[in-house]
């Protein structure tokens, strides 16, 4: 079958699409086509404000729900004109708005309804519900891709760096011994640093190839509770988000530091927790990590993260047939394509599902 996903991270940036075309179950996926497009300002703004908390109006989300839906079919339609062809289906993943893994509680909205009717395609959306349902945390999803795309090369981790890090640890050929969690903030941290100034990302690196990391205030964010916790485990902008980021800034500069050291030392927590996690979780040893999402763009904390998980080889998805800017869409194309068979999408071992679970609700032209 053809098969489109759409991914709106928790950068909250805009949205990133893939075609692709495989059988299920998948051995071989082939890529088709992939599209990428960057939310308007109102659009990331209205995202941001309802991830931190900032609107409590049903009527704001409501809205939001409709507006997404809308810029989804657009995206939709025009990667289909692309390709030429009707897929068989679209896995919509949404934007996550509010993710309280200790709560039992996700949420993503994003109207997969107007997806469907503009498209003319079956929609597969909500697909974290269904895991938490089963006692899991909704979360991480991808790990189930990782497996069919990756499992050849085992023993091997895939890294995903979007506003969260999450991390798949794939030892062996086997899908029970997937290991995957939520490492803590990817670029969630450095672009809420960035946003202090007025600027939307740290651009490749450069603050923080300016600045020096503040080892102390290092130290003490890395004593948070969260990083010392076993797989599974997921997080979100509820925990890493602006209040967190706020207060790293406020410790550098206490310490006289520049806003170029807190960009600094907020590239190296990313890359030290991913590290921490890597080797805390990794049962056998893993000589190539894999990296995808949009902190591949980002010089220094590439630099970081292969200094810190040394001598593990780091390496992008790209030269393994998978765009590390399209990794997350994939994976959703995929979770979409067993949906629509009635075939299981999950690994419970990486949510703490009680079952592994078909998930996604699906919405019918």
């Amino acid at each position: 079958m053809i098969a489109i996903g759409m991914m709106s991270g928790t950068s909250g940036d805009g949205v990133d699409a893939a075609a692709i075309e495989l059988d299920v179950p998948a051995k071989d996926v082939r890529l088709i086509a992939t599209a990428s497009s960057p939310y308007p300002k109102n659009i990331r703004d209205a995202v941001l404000a309802l991830g931190e908390g900032g609107m409590t109006s049903a009527a704001d989300i409501a809205r939001l729900h409709g507006v997404l839906g809308d810029h989804y079919a657009k995206i939709a339609a025009d990667l289909i004109g692309q390709i030429g062809e009707r897929p068989d289906v679209i896995a919509l993943h949404g934007q996550t708005v509010a993710h309280l893994p200790d709560e039992r509680v996700t949420f993503q909205i994003g109207d997969a309804s107007r997806v469907a009717k503009h498209t003319r395609v079956p929609v597969v959306s909500d697909l974290r519900s269904a895991d938490v349902a089963n006692g899991g945390q909704g979360a991480p999803l991808v790990p189930f891709a990782d497996f069919v795309l990756f499992s050849r090369l085992a023993p091997v981790a895939v890294l995903n760096i979007g506003g969260i890090a999450n991390l798949t640890l794939i030892p062996s050929a086997r899908a029970d011994d997937v290991i995957a969690f939520d490492t803590g903030p990817g670029n969630m941290v450095v672009d809420a640093v960035a946003a202090a100034i007025g600027a939307t990302h740290d651009i490749d690196g450069g603050g923080a190839r300016r600045g020096q990391v503040d080892q102390a205030a290092l130290a003490e964010f890395l004593s948070h509770g969260y990083f010392a916790k076993r797989a599974p485990k997921s997080t979100g902008r509820e925990m890493f988000g602006a209040t967190f980021a706020n207060r790293l800034l406020e410790v550098v500069t206490r310490h006289r530091g520049s806003h170029d050291d807190a960009l600094a030392t907020a590239t190296a927590l990313t890359a030290r927790t991913i590290s921490d996690g890597l080797a805390r979780e990794s049962g056998t040893p893993i000589s190539l990590l894999l990296v995808a999402g949009g902190g591949t763009r980002n010089p220094a904390l590439m630099q970081m993260l292969a200094a810190a998980v040394a001598p593990t080889k780091v390496e992008t998805t790209d030269g393994h047939g998978i765009p590390s800017s399209h990794r997350e869409s994939i994976a959703f194309a995929i979770l979409g394509a067993y949906r629509l068979r009635g075939r299981p999408n999950t690994l419970p071992r990486t949510t703490g599902a009680s079952a592994a679970v078909s998930g996604g609700a699906l919405h019918i032209p």
